[in-house]
């Protein structure tokens, strides 16, 4: 009975190989246009990074951007502890529970200001976007 299952071996093989080989090419094509891709969340116009700070717990850096209405800053939050970047008026937050570790934060400012945040966690942790 073994002789016989190892003669069937190599056709077994060769009938899986076909399938695999066949659903490959009658798989679902992607299409070669050059048009570009585009996407609904504007590209970031300042970046603020959030660091480990020995004297705050955390800090924002720059403490302070400036950009023009319709524009985005993202936040990146690098340190392990979790920070938030929540504004003074309530305007815009990210999660309470805080962000760490490389994850990002956005938000797009559509009148002209001065917007003042913190870290909800860290109250000690202060920046500002000024929007012209």
């Amino acid at each position: 009975m073994k002789r016989g299952m190892l003669r069937r071996l190599p056709a077994a093989a060769a009938a899986l190989l076909a399938v695999g080989v066949f659903g490959a090419c009658s798989g679902a094509k992607t299409s070669t246009s050059s048009s570009p891709v585009t996407s609904s969340v504007p590209a970031a116009s300042a970046r603020v990074t959030i660091v480990s700070d020995a004297a705050t717990i955390g800090a924002f850096t720059p403490p302070s951007v400036t950009v023009s209405a319709g524009q985005t800053v993202e936040w990146t939050f690098q340190d392990a502890n979790p920070h938030t970047v929540t504004a003074d008026d309530g305007s815009f937050t990210s999660i309470k529970t805080g962000l760490a570790n490389g994850k990002t934060y956005s938000h797009t400012f559509g009148q002209a200001g001065t917007y003042r945040y913190h870290c909800f966690i860290h109250p000690q942790m202060l920046g500002t976007v000024v929007v012209q």
